[in-house]
């Protein structure tokens, strides 16, 4: 169980440092893209602006045209690299009439007509094309004729940098992940040892005080043995008994449970799994009868599992018990046991109150489906116990309400 803890402990570190050291690195490239697609803006605002004054023999921007607003203007101005950028116009049947561009040669015509012919047909007026940053807008030529003005910038250069921003924070934040995560597990242990500590003087304290209660329990039915021989049957040397029995069952699930909860590794062999539950859900079968009730078997022959055949046979023993205690009078009870990819244990019992049936606990130790059944001698360990021999041996049991009032108990090897 502490060690279930130290890596649960551990897995729940991992994910929530793993989802923190994501969203640090998802803000800062998404920031960085931000930031690298304003300037690219920027760029265009200021290609426009270059090349309209230069069209329009002037230093001065067009009416209407406003200066880009800058962040850190000092800072910006110095950070600014001029990619290469042309502005191509357009006339109204989309034919290039004229092209600006920064450096001769950056863009051949050919490149630029078969650039223009995409972005013409989507009705995008700014964004990215390829590895382009693009604006579309429509202007007013000297002869007041409507001209369609296309930007674009070569961003090659700044998804790179976007890209080894991002290939580096990678790096980064896989390193600061496994570095943390090894000083989590060494970590861990100190962790769970106060609770480490504390369950094992639990588990001490109760396979101590099982044994100690063993000897006056002895006594006890030792002495009633001997006054009952003296003094002839009585129905209180009888309650006694009663009483003895039911201490002795509780000390020996008690001690079951604490030195299940031990850790240690078992020894398994290979052995007919079949046969095991065959054998046991049939010694059940004059009991169901002798109440009126009706025991069906599904087994399928030649599983052979590699366990504890004395556990398993105690589980599936737990779990015909309780089937035959809490099965509706004249019902039934059904066993079924299939071996395809896995095996799979079934024990299904009618069951009338399903509406209060709390499949959620019943392997909580101490816990009882129905606490107006007192008189039988339980204590509502023996879910307990069946759940420990399965996860000893790695698989899972889970209880499930079926339809027509009925309730299964599932174990999966």
């Amino acid at each position: 169980m502490i060690k279930k803890l130290q890596k649960k402990f551990i897995s729940i570190t991992a994910i929530a440092l793993f989802i923190m050291i994501f969203l640090v690195m998802a803000a800062i490239n998404c920031v960085f893209f931000l930031q690298t697609d304003r300037q690219l803006d920027i760029r265009l605002d200021m290609l426009f602006r270059e090349q309209n004054s230069v069209r329009l023999q002037g230093n001065t921007p067009p009416p209407g045209e406003k200066e880009p607003e800058q962040l850190f203007p000092r800072f910006e101005d110095k950070l600014r690299i001029r990619s290469d950028g042309c502005v191509v116009y357009l006339d109204t049947s989309g034919n290039i009439t004229e092209i600006r561009q920064d450096g001769a040669g950056n863009y051949s015509e050919e490149e630029l007509e078969s650039i223009v012919s995409e972005l013409t047909a989507e009705s995008d007026s700014d964004g990215w094309y390829q590895y382009y940053k693009f604006r579309m807008v429509s202007q007013t030529d000297s002869k007041n004729q409507s001209v369609t003005v296309i930007g674009l910038i070569n961003a090659s250069s700044s998804l790179y940098s976007v890209f080894t921003m991002l290939l580096i924070s990678l790096c980064i934040g896989l390193i600061s992940f496994l570095s943390i995560l090894l000083i989590i597990v060494l970590a861990s242990k100190h962790a769970v040892k106060p609770i480490a500590e504390s369950y094992a003087k639990q588990k001490q304290f109760v396979t101590d005080a099982g044994h100690e209660l063993k000897t006056p329990l002895t006594v006890i039915s030792a002495n009633n043995e001997l006054a009952r021989m003296i003094y002839g049957d009585s129905e209180w040397f009888d309650s006694i008994d009663r009483q003895v029995n039911k201490l002795n069952h509780l000390v020996r699930s008690l001690i079951t449970l604490a030195k299940m909860d031990e850790e240690q590794k078992p020894v398994f062999t290979p052995f007919h799994f079949s046969d095991a539950v065959f054998d046991t859900a049939k010694s059940f079968e004059s009991l169901l009868h002798s109440q009126g009730k009706l025991l069906t078997l599904d087994i399928a022959e030649n599983i052979t599992y590699n366990g504890d055949e004395s556990k398993l046979r105690q589980m599936v023993s737990i779990l015909m018990d309780n089937a035959v205690k809490y099965c509706d009078e004249k019902g039934k009870v059904a066993v079924k046991l299939t071996g395809d990819r896995q095996i799979r244990l079934q024990v299904i019992n009618d069951y009338a109150d399903t509406e209060n049936f709390e499949a959620d606990k019943v392997f909580e130790r101490f816990f009882r489906a129905d606490k107006a059944r007192t008189s039988d001698g339980s204590y509502g360990l023996g879910l307990s116990i069946a759940k420990s021999i399965v996860e000893l041996h790695k698989g899972t049991i889970r209880a499930k309400v079926l339809e027509h009032g009925r309730i299964m108990f599932e174990v999966i090897l």
